[in-house]
């Protein structure tokens, strides 16, 4: 999203809808890669992850690999204002430093103790102005991030429980499935084609396109085995650039929470694929977490987080996967076996 802000409140009420949750304690960067206020890039750390000088240098870094002149800096938490000022000062001056070193000039640097209404703000420069935040609720950012029907969350942990394994022994007798189907191919049986696989998910994906999927153990196990070939899950892919997007997207997300690791992996990847290709970054990044801890390691989803923390967007992702999905949908076309 390209956002167009004015004023220091108006900047940290803009925060939750950019980067798709509440922070607490979080240092938030949004570049500009023009001289004005549009803003591009949206970064977020924890402040315990940026009080070194080489952590510091990396974020300016970070921000000067996506063309951006110039940096916004706000800090959620990490204190209270006090007569001299706002929290975190030392890191901030520091911080500036680093831009400063990278070519990014630091426009304006604002403290608030939360992105609530009514939570107190105060700024770092010597203007010394402060105030009480707006609604954000209320921001032409909100406006614009509801309208593109992306969700704002209470917070991280929210995001992280939307991911999250379900049900234990659910998931203890899905995993058990999934073994003896294995075995039985292991010994011999009939192992689904890749075109099958394909049909399978073409099937699922219409059934979620207008309520939450609700497979059964048996539809789990096999919707688990068809996206373990990798030529099936890239082909699914391709279900995140066209009009199923958002049923593909829930049925990512049942089946993240319904298969056992590490078979969770895959629709874990499919899923952050789905939130990065409509700019949710914040689902994105929860989806890939989930990957690497059901599968650590897992290749496709250590890139999403390489592209992530890189700053790379929507449209770069998408030039990237779509000649990756279209032969994979290609070569299960010409058949063969998985």
């Amino acid at each position: 999203m390209r956002a167009r802000l004015h004023g220091p409140a108006e900047l940290v009420a803009a925060v939750p809808y950019l980067i798709g949750f509440h922070p607490r304690d979080s240092l938030v960067l949004l570049g500009a890669q023009t001289g004005d206020l549009g803003i591009a890039v949206t970064l977020r750390l924890d402040l315990a992850d940026v009080g070194s000088a080489l952590a510091r240098r990396e974020v300016a870094a970070m921000l000067a690999a996506q063309g951006c002149a110039a940096a916004f800096v706000v800090v959620v938490g990490g204190g209270r204002a006090g007569r001299s000022g706002p929290p975190r000062r030392r890191m901030v001056a520091a911080l500036r430093d680093a831009c400063d070193a990278a070519g990014i000039s630091t426009r304006a640097a604002v403290w608030a103790a939360r992105t609530a209404r009514g939570a107190p703000w105060a700024c770092y420069g010597a203007c010394r102005c402060a105030g009480e935040l707006p609604d954000p609720a209320c921001s032409t950012v909100a406006a614009a991030t509801v309208a593109a029907g992306q969700v704002v969350y209470a917070d991280r942990a929210e995001l992280e429980r939307l991911v999250a394994p379900g049900d234990r022994a659910a998931l203890r007798r899905r995993s058990a499935l999934l073994e003896r189907l294995l075995d039985r191919a292991a010994d011999g049986a009939p192992v689904t084609g890749r075109a099958e696989c394909a049909v399978l998910l073409e099937r699922w994906v219409a059934a979620s396109a207008s309520a939450v999927p609700e497979p059964t153990d048996d539809d789990v196990a096999r919707l688990a085995l068809a996206l373990a070939d990798p030529l099936v899950r890239d082909a699914a892919m391709g279900y995140a650039l066209g009009r199923h997007a958002a049923a593909a997207e829930r049925l990512w997300l049942a089946l993240v929470t319904r298969l056992p690791d590490p078979e969770a992996a895959e629709p874990a990847v499919l899923l952050a694929h789905c939130a990065l290709m409509r700019s949710d970054g914040a689902l994105a990044g929860a989806a890939l977490r989930r990957a690497q801890r059901a599968w650590p390691g897992h290749r496709l989803s250590a890139l999403f987080q390489e592209a992530l923390a890189r700053g790379i967007g929507p449209d770069e992702l998408r030039t990237w996967f779509a000649e990756g999905h279209r032969q994979a949908a290609a070569m299960i076309a010409e058949g063969g076996p998985a």
